[in-house]
C-alpha cells in the first residue's frame, strides 16, 4: 500500500459556512428545511434531534449549501464548541443545510469522503486549537484549517474505502450497543 500526504485544502471541492436562516416553527411544511447548528455537531456525530428549521420560501440558498452524505461539519465559533467535528454518513431524513456557525468540508474525488471524515475527526483536538479571537468570540480560521491539517492517505481509492468501512462498522456496532444499553437501563 502506497501512502501520500496533502494539505486538507487540496482534497476539498467545497469549504464554506452555512446561511443565516429564516427560522420557522412549521417543521411539517414542504417549505421547511432542516438546519444543523453547533448543537448538532457533538461527540463526533451529527445530532439531528437538535436541528431547527428554515423557511426556504422566505430565504433561498445556493444549492452547494445543501448537506450531502460524506460532508464533514466543523463548528466554526465559540469557546468550547469551535473545532468540534462530525460527518454526515447517512442520508438525512429531509433536505438539510447548516447555519453560519458551521463550516462544511466536501471531499474531492481524490480521496474517499468517509476516509477523510475519519481522518479529520482524529485531528479534532488540533482543529479546536485553531480557533482565534477574544474570549467567547473565537472563530475558526479556515485558512489554517486548509493549510495546516496534513492528511495522510493511501493512494489507492479501494484501500481508502476499505479503511473507511472498518470505521463505519465499528460506529454502527457502537450505535447498536448504545441503543441496547438504553433499553436495558429502561
Amino acid at each position: 500500500m502506497t501512502w501520500t500526504k496533502a494539505p486538507l485544502g487540496e482534497l476539498l471541492t467545497y469549504i464554506g459556512k452555512g446561511i443565516a436562516p429564516a427560522y420557522t416553527e412549521d417543521y411539517n411544511s414542504n417549505t421547511s428545511v432542516m438546519v444543523l447548528g453547533q448543537k448538532c455537531v457533538r461527540d463526533q456525530k451529527v445530532v439531528y434531534a437538535e436541528a431547527r428549521f428554515h423557511n426556504e420560501v422566505a430565504k433561498s440558498f445556493k444549492p452547494e449549501k445543501e448537506v450531502l452524505v460524506g460532508d464533514i461539519l466543523v463548528n466554526a465559533t465559540g469557546v468550547g464548541s469551535a473545532g468540534r467535528v462530525a460527518q454526515v454518513v447517512d442520508i438525512p431524513s429531509r433536505k438539510c443545510i447548516t447555519d453560519g456557525h458551521v463550516i462544511t468540508l466536501r471531499a474531492s474525488n481524490r480521496i474517499d469522503s468517509i476516509y477523510l471524515g475519519y481522518f479529520v475527526k482524529t485531528k479534532q483536538a488540533l482543529i479546536e486549537q485553531m480557533a482565534e479571537g477574544s474570549t467567547g468570540q473565537t472563530e475558526m480560521n479556515r485558512t489554517r484549517l486548509q493549510n495546516e491539517i496534513l492528511v495522510t492517505f493511501p493512494e489507492d481509492a479501494e484501500d481508502q474505502r476499505a479503511i473507511a468501512e472498518i470505521g463505519l462498522t465499528f460506529d454502527r456496532k457502537i450505535a447498536v450497543n448504545t441503543k441496547l444499553n438504553g433499553y436495558l437501563a429502561a
